[in-house]
Parts: C-alpha cells; sequence; structure tokens
C-alpha cells in the first residue's frame, strides 16, 4: 500500500506521496511479506508540458515496471500536448496496447493464460469429485453471465480471443498432472472457457491492479484538474482502466484535496472524520437504534413484528443521522479548509501535502506492526507557467557525483 495527496488551487496542483514498497511473496510457509523505502511513485509525463502522474497499489503492468513505461511513453510524447487533461490519459491508454515492444503478444498470451488456469482452479479448488467440479462450474457460470464486461472489452473480442486460445488452456490443465486432475470437471473445454471468462470479466482480480493519478493542465485548461483511474492490465490486447473520480479548479470552485490508498489521517485533516470512523459510528447508531426502538415497542406493550416496515424506517433514520454528520463535517472542517486551500501560496501547498504523508506513516508506524507507508516523501508542483516542479525528491544516486548525468539531461532537453 502507499500513501498519496493531490492538493489543487487555482495557481497550482502539489501532489506528494510516500516511498514504501510491499512485496508478497509465496514461499513453503505461506504468504511472507517484505518491505522496501525507495519507490518512485510520482513520474513527470512530459518532459515539456505540466502534467504528472502517480500510482499506487501494483507497481507494474504484465510483469513491466511501471517507470519504464511512463519513461517509454514521455519519450514517444515529446514535445507533443494535448489541450485537456484527459487527453493525456487517453494517449497514454493508447500507447500501452500500440507497444508491442513492451508487451509482446506471446507474453500477453502466456500471461492471460496464467491467470485463466489460476481462477479456473480457484472455482473447483474445495471440490470432493468431478460431481462437485461440474456443480461448481454450471453456478459459477450463470454468475458470470450476470456480470457486464469492462467497458474497454467489446464482447466480440472476448468470444474470439476465448476461441482462439482455448485448446491451448486445454493443454496447460493436461500438463497439470495429478493430484490436481482427479477434480477437474469432464468437460475441459468448458472449464477452459470459464477460465478466460473469469479474467475478462474481472482482470483487476487476475491481472492486477494499479491507480493512475493524471494531474496538471491541457493547453486548454486555465486551471488544474486531476483523473484518478484504475488501470487492471492489458486483456488481450486490450488495456483496461476504470474511472474512478476527477475534478478540476474552475471559477467556482477554487480548491481542492483528495488522498488516495491509505487516506485516514488525510480524511481525519479534511472533514474531521475518517470514512473507517464514520462507517464504525454508522454501524454503532444502526444497532442503537434497533434497540431502541425494541425497547419502546416492548414498553408500550406492542411487538416488533407487528409495526410495518421497522427495519426500513430504522435504516431511514439511520441514513438521516449520516447525512446530518457529513453535512456538519462539510460546514465545520471541509468548507473552511477548502476556503484556505484556494488562497494558500504555493510553497505552503507543499508543505501541507508533505505533512499529510508523514501523518499517515506516524499513524501507521505506531498503530500497526506493517510498514506499508514510509520512507522518503517526494513532493512535486505543476503551474500552467513553470511546469512540473521537484519541491522534494529522493535519489538513489548522489546527483553531486554524476555530472555526465546533468549533462545527457541536458542534451536531452534541449
Amino acid at each position: 500500500m502507499t500513501a498519496e495527496v493531490c492538493l489543487m488551487n487555482r495557481l497550482a496542483v502539489v501532489i506528494a506521496a510516500d516511498s514504501a514498497l510491499t512485496v508478497t511473496q509465496c514461499t513453503d510457509k505461506g504468504a511472507e511479506q517484505r518491505y522496501f523505502k525507495g519507490s518512485n511513485k510520482i513520474f513527470q509525463l512530459s518532459d515539456h508540458q505540466p502534467v504528472g502522474l502517480m500510482i499506487f497499489n501494483s507497481s507494474d503492468i504484465l510483469r513491466v515496471p511501471w517507470e519504464i513505461v511512463i519513461k517509454a511513453f514521455r519519450t514517444e510524447l515529446a514535445k507533443k500536448s494535448f489541450n485537456t487533461l484527459a487527453e493525456y490519459a487517453v494517449g497514454f491508454f493508447s500507447f500501452l496496447e500500440k507497444c508491442p515492444r513492451l508487451f509482446p503478444p506471446e507474453v500477453q498470451k502466456s500471461l492471460f493464460l496464467e491467470s485463466a488456469q489460476t481462477a479456473a482452479w480457484r472455482v473447483i479448488a474445495e471440490s470432493e469429485d468431478i460431481a462437485t467440479s461440474n456443480s461448481m462450474i454450471k453456478t459459477r457460470w450463470t454468475e458470470l453471465d450476470a456480470m457486464p464486461l469492462p467497458q474497454d472489452i467489446d464482447p466480440a473480442h472476448a468470444d474470439k480471443t476465448i476461441a482462439s486460445w482455448r485448446d491451448d488452456l486445454i493443454r496447460r490443465f493436461e500438463n497439470w498432472g495429478e493430484p490436481f486432475s482427479s477434480s477437474f470437471p469432464s468437460d475441459l473445454g468448458a472449464f477452459a472457457e470459464l477460465g478466460m471468462l473469469e479474467v475478462f470479466k474481472d482482470p483487476g482480480r487476475h491481472l492486477g491492479s494499479t491507480g493512475l493519478v493524471f494531474a496538471g493542465f491541457g493547453d486548454h485548461d486555465i486551471f488544474p484538474a486531476f483523473s484518478e483511474y484504475i488501470s487492471c492490465g492489458i486483456v488481450a490486447g486490450k488495456h483496461v482502466a476504470i474511472e474512478s473520480e476527477k475534478a478540476a479548479i474552475t471559477h467556482d470552485m477554487p480548491a481542492r484535496i483528495v488522498s488516495f490508498a491509505q487516506k485516514e489521517m488525510s480524511e481525519t485533516f479534511s472533514m474531521g472524520l475518517s470514512h473507517d470512523v464514520y462507517m464504525s459510528v454508522m454501524n454503532t447508531i444502526d444497532d442503537g437504534l434497533t434497540e431502541f426502538a425494541a425497547d419502546v415497542l416492548w414498553a408500550a406493550g406492542v411487538k416488533t413484528g407487528d409495526v410495518p416496515k421497522l427495519e426500513e424506517k430504522v435504516i431511514a433514520a439511520r441514513d438521516e443521522i449520516g447525512r446530518k454528520i457529513l453535512v456538519e463535517a462539510g460546514r465545520e472542517h471541509a468548507m473552511p479548509l477548502r476556503r484556505v486551500l484556494g488562497v494558500l501560496p504555493v510553497d505552503e501547498m507543499a508543505n501541507l501535502a508533505e505533512t499529510l504523508i508523514n501523518l499517515q506513516s506516524l499513524k501507521e508506524k505506531v498503530t500497526k506492526n506493517s510498514e506499508t507507508v514510509g520512507g522518503p516523501v517526494d513532493v512535486a508542483m505543476i503551474t500552467k507557467n513553470e511546469g512540473f516542479l521537484w519541491i522534494k525528491r529522493k535519489h538513489f544516486f548522489d546527483i553531486n557525483l554524476n555530472s555526465r548525468f546533468a549533462l545527457r539531461q541536458q542534451s536531452r532537453l534541449a
């Protein structure tokens, strides 16, 4: 996991991220996690335009580090620009689909079939015999039929891929041998199709997902904007990206503060309470209202079953209380913060962004035995005229000892 924030007002957008990296390895003793403190999560998307990109969750796509992919796109982009921030995201996703150098078709196929094989086996992992496996397959087929394909996947493309790669996956099953084959369903063809459909319907679960936050200015943008996407990988040549959230500063909207991944402290700072605390409060209110209603009815000599739609009334009362809590939090915390952030100088925005990440890091350190947030904090600022500027940035090498590196960078940007 990670902690990242994006602060915007009419002057600039500031993005900040920690440097923690969690690596999970499967050993004979089960899953084992290791933590590192040097991960890069903020990148300059263009050498010449005011646009940046943050990543969180998975650090690679089809086993290629995002850092390599982003820098390859930056080279490909050169001095080209787009009118809006959204167009940078579209261009980046198009680059992912049309770059066989980074994602060779044979690698895409191999990883897809590997994921489909695991997905299919997961469906029948607890089956005791072939009859049970067949029953599980039918049940799962019904569930998958009710699920939509991702927006970026055309049904005809999915059907064509399944028909084309079906026999390759069957051979993978046959090569598995005992003890797995004893639980395989009688129809390996349907089993293979099920595994591939699993990947098509929910690629993020089977291929891994990465949060991508684009921030900055397009040519026609006066004020900054950001867009958050969830990248679910490249599925048989098609990149699947789900837009989660987007916002832009306008003449009527002076500022925004948004956090990503682990964000309890940022939410507490901006709203007065975090999402997990809010949900805990709402669950407590739900239980309290239910018990209160039952006590009142008992005292009145009325059975709860005699009151029509009692549960719906309790839920409606809970939701109204929750709405008022959020309205009050917005009035007392979010709106004043937004007004201040709207006129905050850029350097103070950068300090605030760094502080929010450090608060989340401190919370993780003192409340949990993990190290999922921590390490140096990288902070970048993006303005319309100055472009992408690093406020704080870690290096894995001493820049003062590498003068040739600086000269190469100057030559490349000339």
